[in-house]
C-alpha cells in the first residue's frame, strides 16, 4: 500500500485575513465609543427621568395640608364624670375646633360604663351643639355604655363643638312619685374624645391659627443654649397657650447629630436618590448625620421630629435652617441638576416665610405642611396674640408698632360681659348653668380687687307660679343666694366676694334651680326662662392685699419682675415650660413682667413686685429655706414647722420679701426638678408642689384658719349706708334748727 506522505502547511496571516491591518483595533475603539454612547444616552436618559420626578416630588413635598386632631376630656381638665341621683342629669363639655374651618372624618367617641341599682328605666342622650343625636336605653344591672358618633363637618365659627350628655332615671312609670336612684348613674371616662381632620390650607389668618392649636402644642426654640430676648419670647408665648387651657411643650431645632424618632413617615421614591431622604425611610430612632439631613427632616415634617406650632425665630433659628436648606440644595445640584428649579420653588413657598427676617414686633403665618405655624421674634409681636386682641388678628402677617399691655382697673364696675360672662336667657327644667371666666388681672389694678358681684336677673313663673332660686358659687365658693321674684322684671342679687375665694384664674358660677310643680311629681314637660341681664357686673373696692398668694395675684396686675438664673437660657427645653407654668399659677401676666436674667451664684434685688425662680435675693425674708436636698419650713412667729433632708423630685413655692418688695419665689429641691402640671397658687403662702401638682399648702398669716373677718365686712356694709344716713339726718336737724332760729328771731322783732 502506498502511503500518503501529504501533511497540511500552517497557511500566515495575512494570507488569511481579508482585512487590512490595523483596521481591527479601529473597530474594536470604535465599538467601545459606541458602547459608551448607548450607555451615555441611557444615563442622561435615566438621569432627566429622575430629575422630572425630583421636580414633581419636591412639587408635593410639604403640600399635604390635612391635619389630624384628637382632643380627650382629660387634656381639658375633665376626670371622671358622674350623673345620677336624680330623675334627670345633664352635663356640658365644650371641645375646641378651629374656627370658622370645616372638619373632615370628626367623630365623638364616649367612653362610659353605667349602673342599674335601683332598675326601673334608665336612658341617655347624646347632642352635640343642642341637636340630639343619639339615644339609648339600658336593661341590665350595669354595662358598657360607650358609643361612637358621627360629627358633622360644619365650620363652627365660636371655636367650640358642645357635646351634651343627658341621663334619665324613672323608677315606676305608673306613680307620681320621688323618682330619685342613688343605684342608677352614668359614668364618662376622662378618655372620651373628639378626633377630627381639617385642611390647613384654609387657615389663612393668624386669629384662625390660633384656634386651631393643639392640645398639647410644640413651642419650638433654636437650641440647646437662648440668648435672652428669644427665651423671653418663648416663656411669654408659653404662658398665653396655658391660659387658653393648652399644655405646650418645649422643643429645640433639629440639630446635627440630634436622634429622632421616625414613626410613620412616608419618604417620596423619586426623593429616595438623595442620601438625605434615602437615610430618613426608616422606623425608629435615627441620628441625623449632616445638615441636608435636618432640612430633609423639616421638609418631611413629622411628628414629633419637626412639628413646630409656634417657632421662636432668632439670628441662631436662621443660620440652622438656612445652613440646612443650602446643605441639601447642594445635594440635589449634584445628583439631579433638573431638580433644582423645583427645590427652590419649594423653598421659596415654604421655607421663606419661616427664615426672611422679621421686623420689629412682627408676627407672621407660614405653613409647612399640614402645620400651621406662627413665627415670632420679640416680645412686641407675642402681645398681638393675647386674647384682648386676637379677635383683630385677621391677617398672616402683622407688625406691633405699640400696644397696651397693662389693664388697670380705673372704675368702680366692671361688666360681666366683658369677662366672657354674655348676658342671655336660659329655660329651666331642674337646673341651668351660667358661667363668667375671667383673669384676676384684667379686674384688678390700682390696688383694686374684686368685691362683689351684682347680678340682673328677670324670671317667668312656673303654670303653678314656681320661683326659680339662683345660687352663686366664686370658685365653687357659695357667696350667696336668692329666690327669685317671678313678674319678669329685673331683681338684684349682691354677693360679697371673700379675699379668701380669689384666684389668679377665676370662675364665677350660677346655678338656677326650679322645684317641682306638684309636690312629689317630678314630671315636668318644659322648662321656663331666666335672663341673667347686661348690666350684671363686678364692684371693686380699695385694698391692701396680703402677703399670701392671693394678694400676690393682685400685686402682679402691675409692674413685676420674673427673676430667673443664667442657668435656664442654656437649658430651655426644660425650663421655659416650668416658667410659664409658674407665671400662670402665680397670676403674672405673660404681657407687661420684665424678664431679669440674674448671673449663676449672685443674688438678685429686685425693683417690684417680682417672680424669682431659683434665684437668691439680697435682703431675703422668707418662711421657707431650701437648699439641695433639704427643706425647712418656719411659721410667722419663727417657730420650725419642718427640717427635713433626703428630699427630691420636689419644688416649693412660698411668698416673700426682699427689701421693701413681696414676691413669690420657687426652688426644687433635690437634683431632679419636678414636671410641673397646669395648677393654681390661691390662699396661704406656702406650697410645695410635685410632679402631680400642690401636695401640701400652708398659710402661716393664719394658722388658725380666720382667712377674713366677716364682721369687718359687715361693719363695712353697714357704715357705708349708716354714715350717708346721718350725715342726711343731721342735715335735716340743722335746717330745722336754722328755721327754728329765723321764727324766733321774727317773734322778738
Amino acid at each position: 500500500m502506498k502511503k500518503n506522505n501529504a501533511h497540511f502547511k500552517p497557511i500566515s496571516t495575512k494570507a488569511r485575513s481579508p482585512i487590512a491591518p490595523g483596521f481591527s483595533l479601529r473597530f474594536a475603539c470604535g465599538m467601545v465609543l459606541a458602547g459608551c454612547s448607548l450607555l451615555g444616552g441611557f444615563a442622561w436618559g435615566a438621569g432627566t427621568a429622575n430629575s422630572e420626578a425630583s421636580t414633581d416630588a419636591f412639587a408635593a413635598l410639604s403640600s399635604n395640608s390635612i391635619a389630624s386632631r384628637t382632643v380627650t376630656l382629660s387634656q381639658l381638665g375633665v376626670r371622671d364624670v358622674t350623673l345620677g341621683g336624680s330623675a334627670t342629669a345633664r352635663r356640658e363639655f365644650y371641645l375646641p375646633v378651629p374656627v370658622g374651618i370645616p372638619l373632615t372624618d370628626a367623630t365623638l367617641q364616649m367612653d362610659a360604663s353605667y349602673l342599674r341599682g335601683d332598675g326601673g328605666r334608665t336612658s341617655v342622650v347624646v347632642s352635640l351643639d343642642g341637636s340630639p343625636v343619639l339615644a339609648h336605653g339600658f336593661t341590665q344591672a350595669l354595662g358598657d355604655a360607650s358609643a361612637s358618633v358621627g360629627v358633622d363637618g360644619t365650620a363652627r365659627n365660636n371655636g367650640f363643638l358642645r357635646v351634651g350628655v343627658d341621663w334619665s332615671s324613672v323608677i315606676n312609670d305608673n306613680a307620681c312619685t320621688d323618682q330619685t336612684a342613688i343605684g342608677n348613674v352614668l359614668r364618662i371616662a376622662p378618655t372620651s374624645r373628639l378626633s377630627y381632620r381639617f385642611d390647613s390650607a384654609l387657615v389663612t389668618d393668624l386669629r384662625t391659627a390660633w384656634s386651631a392649636l393643639p392640645q398639647l402644642p410644640v413651642v419650638m426654640v433654636a437650641g440647646t443654649a437662648l440668648n435672652a430676648n428669644a427665651y423671653d419670647t418663648a416663656w411669654r408665648a408659653s404662658a398665653l397657650m396655658q391660659r387658653d387651657g393648652k399644655t405646650p411643650q418645649t422643643q429645640r431645632l433639629p440639630q446635627l447629630g440630634d436622634v429622632v424618632m421616625l414613626n410613620n413617615v412616608t419618604v417620596p421614591p423619586a426623593l429616595r436618590i438623595f442620601p438625605a431622604f434615602a437615610a430618613l425611610a426608616v422606623t425608629g430612632p435615627h441620628k441625623l448625620a449632616n445638615p441636608a439631613e435636618v432640612a430633609a427632616l423639616i421638609g418631611l415634617a413629622p411628628r414629633p421630629g419637626f412639628a413646630p406650632d409656634l417657632l421662636v425665630m432668632d439670628d441662631a433659628s436662621r443660620t440652622t435652617l438656612d445652613t440646612a436648606v443650602a446643605a441639601l440644595r447642594n445635594q440635589v445640584s449634584g445628583i439631579a441638576p433638573g431638580a433644582v428649579a423645583g427645590f427652590d420653588t419649594w423653598r421659596k413657598r415654604f421655607m421663606d416665610p419661616l427664615t426672611t427676617p422679621l421686623a420689629a414686633g412682627e408676627v407672621r403665618l407660614a405653613h409647612l405642611g399640614a402645620q400651621d405655624i406662627v413665627v415670632v421674634g420679640d416680645r412686641a409681636g407675642i402681645a398681638v396674640l393675647a386674647q384682648t386682641w386676637r379677635p383683630i388678628d385677621v391677617s398672616n402677617r402683622l407688625i406691633v408698632h405699640q400696644i397696651d399691655t397693662v389693664v388697670q382697673a380705673d372704675t368702680d364696675t366692671i361688666a360681666l360681659s366683658d369677662l366672657g360672662g354674655q348676658p342671655g336667657t336660659v329655660d329651666v327644667v331642674d337646673q341651668a348653668l351660667w358661667e363668667a371666666n375671667f383673669d384676676l388681672g384684667a379686674t384688678s389694678g390700682n390696688n383694686r380687687l374684686p368685691d362683689q358681684v351684682v347680678l340682673d336677673l328677670a324670671a317667668a313663673p312656673s303654670p303653678n307660679g314656681g320661683a326659680p332660686i339662683a345660687s352663686v358659687y366664686f370658685n365653687d365658693v357659695l357667696i350667696g343666694a336668692k329666690l327669685l321674684k317671678t313678674n319678669g322684671l329685673p331683681q338684684h342679687l349682691i354677693a360679697h366676694i371673700p379675699r379668701y375665694s380669689l384666684a389668679a384664674r377665676n370662675n364665677l358660677r350660677v346655678v338656677l334651680q326650679r322645684q317641682p310643680d306638684a309636690a312629689g311629681c317630678t314630671t315636668r314637660s318644659r322648662g321656663y326662662p331666666v335672663a341673667v341681664l347686661p348690666t350684671s357686673h363686678l364692684v371693686l373696692d380699695d385694698v391692701k392685699p396680703d402677703d399670701d398668694f392671693t394678694g400676690m395675684n393682685a400685686r402682679f396686675t402691675s409692674h413685676s419682675s420674673l427673676l430667673i438664673p443664667q442657668a435656664y437660657l442654656n437649658d430651655p427645653v426644660n425650663t421655659v415650660s416650668r416658667v410659664a407654668r409658674l407665671a400662670d399659677a402665680a397670676g403674672m401676666s405673660p404681657l407687661h413682667a420684665v424678664l431679669t436674667v440674674v448671673p449663676d451664684q449672685t443674688s438678685a434685688k429686685p425693683d417690684g413686685t417680682f417672680l424669682a425662680v431659683d434665684v437668691k435675693l439680697d435682703d431675703e425674708q422668707a418662711r421657707v429655706g431650701a437648699s439641695q436636698d433639704r427643706l425647712k419650713l418656719q411659721d410667722a412667729s419663727g417657730r420650725t414647722l419642718l427640717d427635713l433632708s433626703g428630699l427630691s423630685n420636689l419644688a416649693v413655692i412660698d411668698v416673700a420679701h426682699s427689701g421693701q418688695y413681696a414676691g413669690v419665689e420657687y426652688h426644687s429641691i433635690g437634683d431632679t426638678a419636678p414636671l410641673l402640671p397646669s395648677f393654681r397658687l390661691s390662699g396661704g403662702d406656702i406650697a410645695v408642689v410635685d410632679n402631680t401638682g400642690i401636695v401640701k399648702q400652708i398659710d402661716t398669716l393664719h394658722p388658725k384658719g380666720v382667712l377674713e373677718d366677716e364682721g369687718s365686712y359687715s361693719l363695712r356694709q353697714t357704715l357705708s349706708w349708716a354714715i350717708p344716713a346721718a350725715l342726711v339726718v343731721l342735715f335735716i336737724i340743722l335746717l330745722l334748727a336754722a328755721a327754728w332760729t329765723r321764727r324766733k328771731h321774727q317773734s322778738k322783732t
